[in-house]
């Protein structure tokens, strides 16, 4: 640092303070709008194709967000206290505002209770509510239903689910949607600037109106809380379900920001009171990573850039990376407190601050580097979180050179502390890599064969229930709702029937034609169709582009002569081979219906005339029930509607995926294209895959950018390539760990690697800093490696086990993402320890000279 800004940082503690002081003011007012994003919106990428096709099957087919609440009462289920229990239930829960409908085996159509003609059914269907329904034969039916067994009624008929299907967010749909169209418009071409400033009013507004959708959705899912726990005393009652793992999540996160926040709080007081034994040196640290830490949240909120699930770390990373620089400024200051006891304290902080600032600068330029590489992923919630700790470091750099000198000066002394003394772990360590340096590279590289053996190993696939504790309210619904009424996750299956025959890109077609087309016409199939059809009519299944979504996907009008034996036979086959899945519970389609239709007809399968006569008799009420949600006449489309079982522990969803995408088309005997999967599922999965393919890339550019930077640095290629090794080293350990012992990545141990590698190069650069004074002192290389671990081997210690402390008690956390990033980190960091301890200065040793 020049000798005059050292001076006038020294000098002038007045204008400092009111300089601070203005920032903090100003950082106060913006953090009233600092938000935490967890929508469901956040965890996808936001130019993946599945979401437009996510959001036009919602629509079509009103499949949108639901709960689901089991209610397993203490008295029989079909007696009438705890059917009487229930309808208040279902009343209560249909009274929230927010919620649209709320279906029940109150209100199913029984057919069996007693029995109905099919001539019959267009007068009326009892329920359970009709006082003339014989329940004995309701619970029969329901037990055996095709279509509520296992989905509203537990195999053992004593546990129901409620389906809470929640209203949709107009607003909140229509803005999502027009910034949807304006980012595919920019991948596929050059906006103009009218264009462009058109798709930035669009993002904009949407992320406006988020903070809005999410009070709203946190109300309704609270309400629903709220309520179902008033009947826990007369039943077990468990809620499950997406909207429910979305708020959990923010939940989780923003209750570890305030409570882990006072948990870091505690255990670094403990640490540095420990290390320094002087209040002033507990204070001034905690105080630099409290001011940086608000300025940083002030900053976040005025420029309306919320944290996501990806990034709700960033507060615990900034605390640490500001208390490493204060701990290496007051380490220095101690030093020379004892080497130089004459000199006056303002000489003393300049030392310093010159001394301290371009190895200080030089490790938040390396650490900026390392965060900054991740906007090389391409995925939002990463690239943002790359460029907040960048920004959030070179925050932290300029508020510790700033307030340190002025603390030290405002502080009182108090009481002298203990001496710098190098710790015998610290001393030990120097010794034995002095001896046998050699040695220890050997070591070193077996590990890295071992580490990257693990690396091959990692994967992402971890199932929604992975990410809570077993304790939670989330978790237990999610596992009682898989094992007892059919799944929780929903997983959808479009397939199309292209309307000419065959199809033209149906590898399985032949001269006769596709048997599951459009038949022009077929004499076994409906009497009642048009043997003409229409011959204007756009063929929906002639693009390979995945389903036919349609130009209006609301529009919903039903032709019952669509719907033919040979079509429903290809229904039923899909609907078989899902259920034979490991992974799937219940699965609902039009097949469905057509076994409860056969209860009409003896068991046997409906010819066409019987299909178009049963379809005719559905009672419109229950329409969008039966049938509905699972068939698209004018988009010639049909859906399957599967539940996943998020707690078979061998779950591998993207495995799954591909097993269902490629597998069933060539079950059917149909060309892929006309298979679609969709929903949460599919798109979390494409985030998650997106994030593990991203690694590769943005490690690369971690390493290659830490390899300049320190190039540039000791002006040394050779050099930098050395002090790179020890880091990543370090970074490849824990992933190699985590393939052995088969522990997925995450949403947020995604980051490790370029986190720690990130981090543990700022002891790297201390390290060689004070190696190449040492050296330059008497030439002898193992004297510099000793007289380096008693001086910048203690504070990379102190800083080091700083930082452990911090992200251990992440351990403690309710999120189980958040639980891995702690300990992970933590251990990342006593690796990255040893290694800079250890392999570093052996490296240093063999290569001077060279």
């Amino acid at each position: 640092m020049p000798h005059a800004i050292a001076r006038f940082l020294i000098t002038h503690p007045r204008g400092l303070a009111l300089l601070l002081l203005g920032a903090v003011l100003l950082a106060a007012l913006g953090g009233q709008q600092f938000r935490i994003d967890a929508s469901s919106d956040s965890l996808v990428v936001e130019t993946d194709p599945a979401l437009a096709t996510w959001r036009a099957m919602n629509a079509r087919y009103g499949s949108g967000e639901f709960l689901v609440v089991t209610y397993e009462p203490n008295t029989p289920l079909f007696e009438t206290p705890a059917l009487t229990a229930l309808a208040q239930l279902v009343e209560a829960l249909r009274a929230v505002d927010g919620v649209e409908e709320v279906q029940s085996l109150l209100d199913v159509p029984l057919l069996k209770s007693p029995p109905v003609p099919l001539d019959a059914l267009s007068e009326g269907v009892r329920t359970l509510r009709d006082p003339t329904t014989d329940r004995a034969l309701a619970q029969k039916e329901l037990l055996e239903s095709p279509l509520f067994r296992n989905l509203l009624l537990s195999p053992d008929g004593q546990t129901t689910a409620l389906q809470v299907t929640l209203s949709p967010d107009d607003t909140y749909e229509t803005l999502l949607g027009e910034r949807q169209r304006w980012l595919l418009e920019a991948e596929s071409r050059r906006l103009t600037p009218e264009e462009e400033e058109a798709r930035s009013a669009a993002v904009a507004a949407l992320d406006a109106y988020k903070p809005q959708a999410a009070a709203r959705q946190a109300a309704l899912v609270a309400a629903v809380r709220a309520i179902v726990a008033q009947y826990r005393s007369s039943a077990t009652v468990h809620l499950a379900g997406v909207p429910m793992i979305a708020d959990d999540m923010l939940r989780f996160v923003r209750s570890d920001l305030e409570r882990f926040s006072l948990g870091v709080l505690g255990l670094l007081v403990a640490t540095l009171a420990y290390f320094f034994r002087s209040l002033r040196w507990v204070v001034l640290p905690l105080a630099n990573a409290a001011l940086t830490t608000g300025l940083m949240v002030g900053l976040l909120g005025a420029v309306g850039w919320p944290i996501t699930v990806i990034s709700s770390n960033f507060a615990s990373l900034l605390i640490i990376i500001s208390i490493s620089l204060a701990i290496h400024l007051i380490v220095r200051f101690r030093e020379l407190e004892v080497a130089e006891p004459t000199q006056s304290v303002p000489e003393r902080l300049e030392a310093t601050l010159r001394s301290k600032f371009w190895p200080c600068f030089f490790t938040a330029v390396t650490t900026m580097v390392a965060f900054g590489s991740l906007v090389t992923s391409g995925i939002v919630p990463v690239v943002d979180f790359g460029w907040m700790m960048t920004v959030g470091v070179a925050l932290a750099l300029g508020v510790t050179f700033v307030f340190f000198p002025l603390a030290v000066t405002v502080l009182p002394a108090g009481g002298a502390g203990t001496t710098p003394r190098t710790p015998a772990f610290v001393e030990l360590l120097g010794r034995a890599t002095a001896r046998h340096p050699l040695a220890l590279v050997l070591a070193s590289g077996l590990l890295a064969l071992g580490a990257a053996g693990g690396i091959s190993r990692l994967d992402v696939e971890n199932s929604f229930l992975d990410y809570f504790a077993e304790d939670t309210e989330i978790y237990q619904g999610m596992s009682y709702v898989d094992q007892k009424l059919g799944g929780t996750t929903p997983l959808d299956v479009l397939i199309d029937f292209p309307s000419l025959a065959p199809a033209q890109n149906d590898p399985f077609g032949d001269s006769l034609g596709d048997p599951f087309g459009d038949p022009a016409p077929d004499p076994f199939g409906d009497p009642f169709g048009d043997p003409f059809g229409d011959p204007f009519a756009e063929p929906s299944g002639a693009s390979t582009e995945g389903p036919s979504l349609g130009a209006n996907p609301t529009a919903k009008g039903f032709d019952r002569y669509w719907v033919t034996p040979a079509r429903v036979a290809l229904v039923e086959q899909a609907e078989a081979f899902l259920n034979a899945q490991p992974e799937t519970g219940k699965v609902l389609s039009l097949g469905t219906l057509h076994a409860l239709a056969k209860d009409f007809n003896d068991g046997r399968p409906l010819d066409g005339a019987e299909l178009t006569l049963v379809l005719g008799a559905i009672p419109e009420a229950f329409k969008d029930t039966l049938l509905t949600p699972y068939v698209d006449t004018e988009a010639s489309q049909v859906r399957l509607a599967v539940r996943m079982l998020e707690s078979d522990r061998s779950l591998r969803r993207d495995a799954f995926l591909r097993r269902i995408q490629e597998d069933l088309p060539e079950a059917l005997g149909i060309a892929p294209e006309r298979v679609t999967l969709s929903g949460m599922t599919v798109l979390m999965n494409n985030m998650l895959q997106s994030l593990f393919d991203s690694q590769r890339n943005t490690l690369l550019a971690v390493c290659l950018g830490i390899l300049l930077t320190f190039a540039l640095l000791f002006r040394s290629l050779s050099l930098g390539l050395l002090a790179l090794l020890p880091n990543v080293l370090a970074a490849a350990l824990v992933l190699g760990l985590m393939g052995w012992i088969g522990l997925p990545l995450d949403l947020m141990t995604i980051t490790i690697a370029a986190i720690v590698i990130g981090i543990g190069v700022d002891d790297t650069i201390h390290y060689i800093h004070r190696y190449r004074e040492e050296v330059a002192r008497d030439g002898d290389g193992r004297a510099a490696l000793l007289r380096s671990h008693r001086s910048i081997g203690h504070a990379i210690f102190f800083t080091s086990v700083t930082v452990m402390a911090g992200f251990s008690i992440l351990g403690l956390s309710n999120f189980n993402p958040t639980v891995y990033f702690g300990l992970l980190t933590a251990l990342s960091m006593a690796l990255a320890l040893l290694a800079n301890l250890t392999l570093l200065p052996a490296l240093l040793l063999l290569a001077k000279g060279r």
